[in-house]
């Protein structure tokens, strides 16, 4: 009997969605650098969360290239599997915020969708924020949300300006989640919501604070060197 529940018990640890932070890591190091080929790799040697992420960065880098149909696959297989993981382990707050991005890239995508899409954005992301509200990830896909979506609907550059602060505030207590990833993001998109406000002094800022994160990181750096030069 013993063995028996300590067998079950390493089966149920084993179809759990841990995030391994190396993986993560590796998935971010790609995609800041648009490297499609370990982006492919690691999206089909993972599963569960860092697969999503991972099919999720992909579909990001074969949009930029405008390889839109192998963009829009990976992206529903990102979609289909957090779907998935969130029906088996509900209470997991990083599938939902992921899943809340997934839908808003889809909006991005396919913006004719956005009336079926932008609720499933909002209702994600609040079931995130109801299960660790002090999650920086969630903020960070709140303010990007913001940044996107229209004013008439809600969205507001100031608002992503405060909830990306937000994001950034609790990512110090965030090293050892196992789920660490999106803090130079936050300072870039927090720099583009500024600099949408009028203050490109403050939005240099928080691309050199991207760079200092992330001193391997082109966005930013492309960032940084166009609004220098006005």
């Amino acid at each position: 009997m013993k063995k028996t529940l300590i067998s079950l018990s390493l089966i149920a640890l084993s179809q759990l969605s841990l995030a391994d932070q190396a993986t993560i890591d590796a998935i971010e190091t790609a995609s800041r650098t648009m490297a499609i080929s370990e982006l492919t790799q690691l999206s089909q040697q993972h599963s569960g969360y860092d697969g999503s992420l991972a099919r999720y960065r992909l579909a990001m880098a074969e949009y930029l290239r405008g390889a839109s149909e192998s963009a829009q696959d990976q992206l529903n297989q990102a979609m289909t599997e957090l779907q998935t993981l969130t029906e088996r382990e509900p209470d997991n707050a990083e599938a939902w915020a992921l899943l809340s991005h997934v839908y808003g890239t889809q909006i991005t995508f396919q913006p004719l969708k956005s009336a079926y899409y932008g609720p499933k954005v909002g209702s994600s992301i609040a079931k995130a924020k109801t299960l660790a509200p002090n999650n920086p990830r969630v903020y960070l896909v709140s303010g990007i949300s913001d940044y996107f979506t229209p004013a008439i609907f809600g969205g507001s550059k100031q608002g992503a300006v405060s909830k990306l602060s937000e994001a950034i505030k609790h990512y110090a207590a965030d090293e050892g989640s196992g789920y660490h990833w999106g803090l130079a993001e936050a300072y870039v998109w927090r720099g583009l919501a500024k600099l949408e406000l009028g203050d490109t002094p403050r939005a240099l800022d928080d691309w050199q604070r991207a760079l200092e994160q992330q001193p391997d990181y082109p966005w930013a750096q492309q960032l940084a060197q166009k609004h220098q030069a006005h």
